[in-house]
């Protein structure tokens, strides 16, 4: 890149690429092919980037595939850009970078590495990350905290948290990046003691707590068993003054609230002078998850009117305050933003209508809403037959039920309640063993819920048969003294 012209391109490229300007990227790749410097390798790999970063792939790879020689930078701008892609993007990442493996001449460095192991995240693909891993023991990668960071964190979000912190315990540097990654790996498993041990540790050996730290070890700290160690935490966020970031209030706020410590949640909100959807979200949330629905509706009424646009988490939240009050006219006005802002058709949005209908008498509307999304969702499904129950209607509840089973869907033990609720008011004595027998066979154990709606089932017809029996006899009698 030794001309005037090739360097003025490539800072314009960059800009481009900086601010997402597809049509001028455009406009500057078809100016490089007309000035015949396509073998330009440094224009070249820089209008990769520009693509996979306009996320337009197709372009990117076909860019890609017309280079007449690459080297590791056009190999790390295709596997980074398409591992930022999500799923789909990251599946063609792991491909490419086999491809990348099968040249001689083609040796990964850090940066690939990290490409690597995030499309490994996206996908879930461990078995690939682990072979990843490898090959960067051959490279002699190891010792590269950036490698490190990433490697921990792939582990970690495959669920493999003891892979990762043994990643973790062998790397000779570590940073800021990787104390957090291996404290949300902690968090992501529910592990919240070696999460806050690890924190701890951190503060001894390193200290300088930053946001990132005290937002993962928070997130951790979501029972309450643990509301004390997340004060502790608070404290230590208010003393290096780490309020003033948006993330950090969010993750207090939400701790409080899985806690139950709504009264620490409102204090916590209410101090906070930026707030965004999920500041709100968390608050309403925690409300409608701790019974007072109310405070939840009174709340997104109050978000709603301040400018700010709920996320599909919010109106799932303020749907299941629908739902518990039975407040059909609110139900229906969420139902109606959701159509105009297009989160109807999320599956656990669907589900939450579905239940809010059923909860609030409106069954017809929540068949409708369940027929619209005919996927094999268990909570979906569970959601339908307890609502059928619940508004009486236990023979449409037995007979979703069993073309649940038809379709092979296999049930929960919320379904197993519904269904002996519906068996014990129908006295459907043969139905109701053949789903006790379907409940040994899944796996499922007595204990409340199922025991329970499982014996009120049987007393009820027993109580049932009793009565018949009993009435049969008073007819017997009465016919028997000639009284008609």
């Amino acid at each position: 890149m030794s001309s005037p012209l090739s360097r003025s391109l490539f800072t314009e490229l960059l800009h481009c690429t900086q601010h997402r300007d597809l049509q001028r990227g455009r406009a500057l790749h078809a100016k490089i092919t007309k000035s015949g410097l396509n073998s330009d390798l440094h224009l070249a790999n820089s209008i990769i980037n520009l693509y996979t970063k306009c996320a337009v792939p197709t372009e990117a790879h076909l860019q890609f595939k017309h280079l007449q020689s690459r080297d590791v930078v056009s190999w790390n701008c295709i596997i980074t850009g398409f591992s930022q892609m999500g799923l789909p993007g990251s599946a063609r990442a792991i491909e490419i970078f086999k491809a990348m493996r099968a040249e001689e001449d083609a040796l990964p460095n850090p940066f690939t590495f990290a490409g690597v192991f995030a499309a490994a995240a996206n996908t879930g693909e461990a078995s690939f990350g682990r072979q990843a891993h490898c090959v960067v023991v051959k490279t002699g990668n190891c010792g590269d905290v950036f490698v490190g960071s990433s490697l921990l964190n792939m582990y970690c979000k495959c669920g493999l948290v003891c892979d990762a912190r043994k990643v973790f315990d062998e790397m000779p540097e570590r940073n800021s990046v990787s104390w957090a990654g291996m404290i949300s790996g902690y968090a992501m498993e529910r592990r919240a003691a070696e999460a806050i041990g690890l924190f701890n540790l951190m503060r001894r050996e390193v200290g300088g707590e930053n946001e990132f730290m005290c937002t993962s070890v928070v997130s951790a700290l979501g029972s309450p068993e643990f509301v004390e160690s997340g004060k502790q935490v608070h404290c230590l966020v208010v003393k290096n003054g780490l309020m003033s970031f948006v993330s950090v209030g969010n993750s207090l706020v939400t701790m409080y609230a899985k806690c139950g410590s709504l009264d620490d949640a409102l204090r916590t909100f209410e101090t906070l002078s930026d707030k965004d959807s999920i500041t709100w979200s968390a608050m309403i949330t925690g409300y409608a998850q701790s019974g007072d629905s109310s405070k939840a509706l009174r709340l997104f009424s109050e978000m709603h009117f301040g400018g700010l646009s709920p996320s599909e988490f919010t109106v799932v939240g303020v749907l299941n305050a629908c739902s518990d009050l039975g407040a059909l006219g609110e139900g229906l006005q969420v139902h109606n933003y959701l159509l105009k802002v297009g989160f109807e058709l999320q599956i656990f949005v669907r589900t939450a209508l579905v239940d809010m209908y059923a909860k609030c008498g409106s069954i017809v509307d929540a068949r409708r809403g369940f027929d619209q999304l005919q996927e094999a969702d268990i909570v979906l499904w569970t959601s339908m037959i307890g609502g059928y129950v619940q508004n009486g209607e236990n023979e449409e509840a037995l007979n979703l039920y069993g073309r649940m089973a038809m379709e092979g869907i296999l049930p929960n033990g919320l379904t197993m309640t519904s269904v002996f609720k519906a068996c014990s008011s129908l006295a459907a004595l043969e139905q109701g063993k053949q789903v006790h027998a379907r409940t040994i066979k899944y796996g499922f154990g007595l204990e409340v819920p199922i025991g329970s709606a499982l014996s009120t089932m049987y007393a009820n017809v027993v109580n049932s048969m009793k009565l018949a029996l009993c009435s049969e006899g008073c007819l017997k009698g009465m016919l028997s003294h000639g009284i008609q």
